[in-house]
């Protein structure tokens, strides 16, 4: 009876036994551990797909950004500050910049403009200046001859606004 006793043991303690009902908990285990890695992979995957897609768009709405300042500065200088250049335009107002005529010109057309999804806008404010000739925002003496240049470009993805906003000083250089 002993011999038999000392034969069960060895069944139930040995890797060589019958363990079925173990080697089914450890597939289970093993299946859980594969799903909770493949959605963790595929959640990963699905973020960098967003994140790849917005640096995409903050890249062609700042190159727009850009491109709308340069096209400023080229208005302003192709017009003259107190005629019909950026002295006559009203602050706080939305522009946007627009070619006519050949060779090629500049206008500032009031209102915003889309460009393949992307709203940009021009927004001019008057500078003022203290007594050491320093730009401040609040007090001090009107400059005639600067404006301040904001250039917004927005676009909506995935139902989010977002926007690239870029700001300068343009001075009447010749007077």
């Amino acid at each position: 009876m002993a011999k038999q006793l000392k034969a069960l043991q060895f069944m139930l303690y040995s890797p060589f036994g019958n363990n079925k009902g173990v080697s089914l908990i450890e597939i289970l285990i093993v299946i859980a551990i594969i799903s909770l890695t493949l959605t963790n992979l595929l959640g990963l995957t699905s973020f960098s797909l967003r994140t790849t897609s917005l640096i995409r768009q903050t890249h062609l709405a700042n190159n727009l950004a850009q491109e709308t300042m340069e096209e400023v500065r080229n208005f302003r200088d192709g017009t003259s500050w107190d005629i019909d250049g950026l002295g006559t335009l009203t602050t706080s107002t939305d522009y946007y910049p627009q070619k006519y005529d050949t060779p090629f010109k500049w206008q500032l057309i009031s209102g915003t403009e889309t460009i393949n999804g992307f709203v940009r806008k021009v927004v001019f404010e008057d500078v003022r200046r203290d007594g050491n000739d320093d730009i401040i925002i609040v007090g001090g003496d009107l400059d005639p001859s600067t404006k301040k240049n904001t250039v917004t470009v927005s676009w909506e993805e995935r139902g989010k606004t977002h926007q690239i906003a870029l700001t300068t000083y343009l001075t009447n250089w010749r007077q």
